[in-house]
């Protein structure tokens, strides 16, 4: 099978950094650097998949039976723009943002049949889900020296999260025609947690270890009870005084719960209505390899 050029060129970069990190100091150019702004863009290609389960219970006052249920969609690896911003305020304060974002749309086919004696239409479908993210925190390195920084910080996150899908069935004798399109999408702010480790080996190489959290119920993002967690390691070689070269990796989650009650009539099968009480979960995973240029000034 063909590897994608983009991990490839992740995965080679990260192994050149591995070796050239080893390499003695004496084999390395030392440059002395006093960076106030940095700037990273990337190509980020992730894959993603989105998790949905139920659970619950349905009784019409006499009779109460339960159900659940739990299926998986997995979407493929598209390459998606990345970014990343750094100030330096202080030896020891930065304002440090990042975005990225992630889409991708799936084709879903049944040819139908006979089941029973009866004709099932052939149904076709598409599905798209995507989502953004953009944050600004400020940070605070607790330890600093020559050679590792590790600073916690708090700001605002923006997101957005968008699932589509249209479904189409073909006629038959007994059925027409049949289309139906649904669109959900909930966006907002949120305060959020942020932590950055730096390590810096030589001052031409940095590797960056970076986590984010937030929690749905700190801003107006989503109704819905969940969190957002993320992490991300970066490698970065600087091949002049200002422009470098980074690989690296993100992975994030968002995972959502609500509980749900409904009554659904039952007059014409003549049973009292049904009461439903249930609880519903979605998790959404983004994750994949990233590699492109770092500007230092």
């Amino acid at each position: 099978m063909t590897v994608p050029a983009p991990r490839t060129l992740a995965l080679s970069l990260l192994a050149i950094a591995a070796g050239a990190v080893a390499l003695p100091a004496q084999a390395q150019d030392l440059i002395e650097r006093d960076d106030r702004f940095t700037l990273r863009l990337s190509a980020f290609y992730p894959e993603a998949s989105l998790g949905l389960s139920t659970e619950g219970s349905a009784t019409d006052g006499t009779e109460t039976v339960t159900f659940g249920g739990k299926e998986t969609a997995k979407f493929g690896n598209v390459v998606r723009p990345r970014g990343a911003i750094g100030f330096r305020i202080s030896d020891r304060q930065a304002l440090v943002g990042n975005y990225y974002d992630y889409s991708d749309d799936e084709d879903f086919a049944y040819g139908g049949g006979d089941i029973g004696g009866v004709e099932v239409p052939a149904l076709t479908a598409n599905g798209e889900a995507s989502f953004s993210l953009a944050s600004l925190n400020y940070e605070y390195s607790f330890i600093r020296t020559d050679a590792f920084q590790w600073g916690i910080g708090l700001g605002a996150t923006y997101a957005k999260l968008e699932v589509e899908a249209d479904a189409s069935t073909t006629p038959t004798d007994e059925v027409p025609a049949q289309s139906e399109s649904v669109r959900w999408k909930r966006d907002g702010f949120s305060p959020g947690l942020h932590t950055r480790l730096t390590w810096r080996p030589h001052e031409r190489w940095r590797v960056g270890l970076e986590g984010q959290y937030f929690d749905t119920s700190w801003g107006d993002f989503l109704d819905e009870d969940g969190h957002f967690e993320r992490a991300g390691l970066v490698v970065e070689y600087l091949v002049t005084e200002r422009v470098g070269i980074h690989v690296g990796y993100d992975w994030f989650r968002l995972k959502l719960k609500d509980n749900y009650t409904a009554t659904v009539p039952a007059d014409e099968v003549g049973l009292n209505p049904i009461v439903v009480d249930g609880r519903a979960e979605a998790e959404l995973k983004v994750h994949g390899p990233m590699a492109g240029l770092t500007f230092r000034f």
